[in-house]
């Protein structure tokens, strides 16, 4: 059983006992994040001749869709099954950012909120500059941005160079289950790539499963590629592919064999985003 990190129950008086979180606890942070709303800047909240300032309960139980009673529950740390739509409705109402979010669902049900399905073109918005020059500054080695579905929204020029044909399919994973050239230029395809590449799909489909580009992306895989429904049938799931060795042999190198490790990583700023990085290897590939 997975035990809350802040917020253990406490079954004898059917409240979160927090213990001493200085300041941490959720009645306490709730009380300040409705303090610091104006209620003059929602509409339809009356706010003439309150005597106290920010949000009252009962401001917060009309925007969240529920009754004062049932918020108070919340506010007064009381164990509940609380549902997700209800804390999300709470984070709107109390402007909450999203690492207030995660705590407030950490505290009231023991989680943090799982990850958002978010379009490709919201992801495509948090490529700026900043990201742009630091894939930049890892040159030589080729860098590419992606979103969840695996869609490309950046990359360097080493990425262009190493690979032009899935800089132009702009989309990782269909590049390497749609194009002649991948299964050529990826050494052991089907057990350094494939495999783990659709435990990858198969991990991100359970945890965005209302996302329909990622529905639509193991769709035209397992359509176009025959082999690829007989790895996905062996049910396997991998998490992220960071730290992978794998080769390559591309007309970048004229042919050769080339060891890469694989880097993956996450912007602290979006869950939305990843940055894989191939890191050319001093490993010989066999038989060499």
């Amino acid at each position: 059983m997975m035990r809350p990190s802040l917020a253990a129950m406490d079954s004898r008086h059917g409240q979160l006992d927090l213990g001493d979180t200085d300041g941490q606890s959720l009645p306490e942070l709730l009380r300040a994040w409705r303090k610091r709303v104006d209620p003059r800047t929602i509409r339809g909240l009356p706010w003439h001749e309150r005597r106290g300032e920010g949000l009252t309960q009962a401001d917060v139980a009309w925007l969240a869709g529920r009754t004062p009673r049932w918020y108070g529950r919340l506010e007064q740390g009381r164990r509940a099954n609380y549902s997700t739509d209800f804390l999300d409705k709470v984070s709107t109402a109390l402007r909450l950012s999203r690492a207030e979010r995660q705590i407030l669902f950490v505290l009231a049900v023991g989680h943090p909120p799982a990850l958002a399905a978010v379009p490709a073109a919201d992801a495509a918005e948090e490529m700026d500059g900043t990201l742009q020059h630091f894939i930049d500054s890892l040159m030589p080695h080729p860098v590419v941005v992606t979103d969840v579905a695996w869609n490309m929204i950046g990359h360097n020029e080493s990425a262009r160079r190493w690979f032009p044909g899935a800089i132009r399919e702009a989309n990782q994973m269909r590049w390497t289950f749609l194009s002649p050239e991948a299964r050529e230029q990826l050494v052991n395809w089907e057990d350094d790539w494939a495999r783990p590449y659709l435990g990858q799909i198969r991990y991100e489909r359970g945890n965005h499963p209302k996302n329909e580009a990622l529905r639509l992306l193991e769709r035209d895989i397992l359509a176009g590629a025959p082999d690829a429904r007989r790895i996905w049938d062996r049910w396997e799931m991998v998490d992220h592919g960071d730290g992978a060795l794998r080769r390559v042999k591309l007309p970048y190198h004229r042919g050769r064999e080339v060891a890469v490790r694989t880097v993956a990583l996450r912007p602290a700023r979006s869950d939305r985003l990843r940055v894989i990085a191939l890191m050319e290897s001093g490993a010989k590939p066999p038989g060499s």
